[in-house]
């Protein structure tokens, strides 16, 4: 089990974790990172049940040992003008762990994520979301909150998955829900943007940011030069402070199965 201390000491260590990464990493293809991301300055925050991975914020996975204090305190709470039979067939059915489920899929619907990486050379991210070398990857440095707009938060990498204890606060305890993920995901070392949605009926939606957070644009080792050179034109000719901007691609190593970078110098 895991013990409302320790939920506590993770959120501060992820806390910690932010603070000090400097840029994060959105990779996507070629066409999104350029018209939407990088000149309309907009961010696609998805509904997580739309993720590549199941396992990804079920509800299911979200295991709470609520003890009969909390749950007789909750239905004190709740239901003041309720009987005692009343009170009886309400603890019955929060002590249900479909209830519980149904209640989590609400919850849920509250928010959408948004996906970044501590790295920009992950070659399997790089084949995964960058239309297979072919996108872009740009990197901002946001702060760990964004206005009122979205929070950041890394993610955690389990093998397994133990209880929560039921005390710990609410906030803290779907905090921890929305950024733990199975350990075989563990080389994207995944940063989250997490906001509160303002429809729920909607799979994503597009949040702006100010572009001066942009402070790098790496182009696939895929993408031809004559793609790279179309798009650092209109990159200039945009009103982004493209001078602020390091403009990078990604090339293959010669002497191992890793990417490194070289910086691209702009055209006078």
């Amino acid at each position: 089990m895991i013990f409302k201390s320790e939920i506590e000491n993770i959120i501060t260590n992820d806390l910690k974790k932010v603070l000090t990464t400097d840029i994060v990493y959105h990779y996507s293809n070629y066409n999104i990172s350029l018209n939407e991301i990088i000149l309309k300055q907009r961010l696609r925050f998805s509904d997580p049940k739309t993720f590549n991975d199941p396992f990804d914020c079920n509800e299911k996975l979200l295991k709470i040992n609520y003890s009969e204090e909390v749950i007789d305190q909750t239905i004190s709470d709740l239901s003041i003008n309720l009987s005692r039979q009343e009170k009886r067939e309400l603890k019955r059915k929060i002590k249900n762990p479909n209830i519980q489920n149904q209640i989590l899929r609400e919850k849920r619907k509250e928010y959408k994520l948004s996906c970044f990486s501590e790295y920009n050379d992950e070659i399997l991210m790089w084949s995964h979301y960058a239309d297979k070398h072919s996108g872009i990857c740009v990197g901002f440095s946001f702060p760990h909150k964004y206005e009122d707009k979205f929070i950041l938060c890394p993610v955690k990498y389990l093998d397994q998955l133990k209880e929560l204890e039921g005390t710990a606060d609410v906030h803290r305890i779907i905090l921890y829900w929305l950024t733990t993920k199975s350990i075989r995901w563990k080389y994207e070392k995944e940063i989250r943007a997490i906001s509160k949605c303002k429809d729920q009926s909607l799979n994503y939606e597009f949040i702006n940011y100010d572009s001066r957070y942009i402070k790098e644009i790496i182009f696939g080792c895929n993408v031809p030069n004559e793609k790279i050179k179309a798009a650092m034109s209109i990159i200039q000719q945009s009103n982004l402070r493209h001078e602020y901007i390091t403009i990078k691609r990604m090339v293959i190593n010669e002497t191992d199965f890793l990417l490194k970078e070289e910086t691209i110098k702009p055209s006078a």
